[in-house]
């Protein structure tokens, strides 16, 4: 009996707990609202004004963190005057002071908080105070630290971080590089510094990375040495991609020299950056790296002759005619992927050079071996011109039995076909 007396009262008291746990919330939550709503109409009072509400001075530590939160809100609607004059308010309210002995604090939450709210209104001042949590312990501090950083976005800030670039954390230096991509053109120093310097590699690599993702013009002859002269392999390919995609035809004797590096990694970021510079000069160099030992290298120069225009595309079409079969497989591979044979064989009826043009690829091909898409067209085409044409070059070739390609495919494209990613 006691115990179904005890089951009843623990029931009783678990019932009031939780209608009293609701009540609270509700209790505290129109708190919240009121505070809100004073806060608010204030500080709309003192931007119309250009005066500080009274209701916006010696505010607690609650109070201060609503109004950030409402100030954060209007930063992302307002500009110019008006966004400097919120703020000026963050200053005189004492949230900005505030928030600086927040970053002394043994709560990391705490800490974390403070320096996200510097980063909006802290300005300048806030870098020497918020780069010290860029070697905290804690990653998420280390994180929002390195946010505000970047988001107040001078140049100390910058160099800031990209001291950074050399931490143990892979994460952390991840992090770090893409807060630099954020502050944009006042990082370009920095890290030309961090690429010549004395910098740990992967400080160099993702510094390099960085610059090539900000297009930055200025940084070209650090990344040629850098693509050239660098020890480390991935530096030498992030240089080469990084020049690719700043896409200055200054730099295409560079990339053709990288294109001959002893590292298939770098030959293959050559072969990206040349497509990415589109000269039609650099298709000797690739049309040469379609004949790579390395299938990623072969790979990328196919896609960067078919992507460079129609010159590409008849240098692909003499790639058919090589006497490498990987080079000539891969190179049908990519004309089809690209849609480039489709379009061709549209072309074979036209009069005159497009028409020759077309019906010397496409003979190419079928010369290569490679008639099973080809066919397929053949049989699936709307009756036309074209498709009588195709059927006609078909003619008397013989289709190879799949046991016998199969036999004679490259070995590594196999592997890479099956799960491999381009570099």
């Amino acid at each position: 009996m006691w115990a179904v007396e005890a089951m009843v009262v623990l029931n009783v008291v678990m019932v009031a707990l939780t209608i009293g746990t609701k009540a609270l919330r509700g209790a505290r939550g129109r708190r919240t609202k009121a505070s809100t709503d004073k806060l608010e109409s204030a500080l709309d009072n003192s931007l119309i004004t250009g005066e500080i509400h009274p209701d916006l001075l010696s505010l607690n530590d609650r109070e201060k963190d609503l109004l950030a939160i409402l100030m954060v809100e209007y930063l992302s609607v307002l500009s110019g005057t008006e966004r400097d004059r919120l703020v000026g308010l963050a200053k005189e309210s004492g949230l900005v002071e505030s928030y600086f002995d927040r970053l002394g604090s043994r709560h990391r939450w705490r800490k974390a908080r403070a320096a996200e709210n510097l980063g909006y209104f802290g300005g300048p001042a806030a870098v020497p105070p918020l780069t010290p949590l860029l070697g905290h312990p804690d990653e998420t501090v280390r994180a929002v630290a390195a946010r505000a950083l970047a988001r107040i976005g001078t140049k100390e800030a910058a160099e800031e971080l990209a001291e950074t670039l050399n931490d143990p954390s892979e994460l952390t230096r991840l992090r770090m590089a893409e807060n630099l991509e954020r502050i944009g053109a006042l990082a370009v120093d920095p890290l030309i510094e961090t690429l010549e310097g004395e910098a740990a590699g992967q400080a160099r690599v993702l510094a390099a990375r960085i610059l090539g993702y900000l297009r930055a013009a200025e940084a070209r002859p650090a990344l040629r040495r850098a693509m050239i002269e660098g020890q480390l392999t991935d530096l030498r390919a992030q240089a080469t991609l990084a020049l690719g995609k700043i896409g200055n035809p200054e730099d295409v004797p560079a990339l053709q020299e990288a294109a001959g590096d002893e590292e298939w990694a770098v030959r293959a970021q050559a072969a990206n950056a040349l497509e990415m510079v589109g000269d039609v000069s650099t298709i000797p160099a690739l049309q040469g790296l379609t004949l790579d030992r390395e299938w990623w290298v072969r790979l990328n120069a196919s896609r960067a002759l078919a992507n460079i225009g129609p010159e590409g595309e008849r240098a692909l079409a003499r790639v058919l005619e090589g006497a490498d079969r990987y080079a000539r497989d891969r190179a049908v591979a990519t004309l089809e992927e690209r849609g480039v044979t489709r379009r061709v064989i549209g072309e074979l009826a036209q009069p005159g050079e497009r028409g020759d043009g077309a019906k010397a690829m496409i003979g190419a091909m079928i010369r290569a071996g490679s008639t099973k898409y080809l066919s397929r067209l053949a049989s699936t085409m709307p009756e036309g011109p074209e498709r009588r044409k195709l059927s006609e070059m078909l003619e008397g070739s013989a289709e190879r039995p799949a046991a016998q390609e199969a036999s004679e495919r490259d070995p590594s494209e196999t592997l890479q076909e099956s799960g491999g990613q381009t570099p």
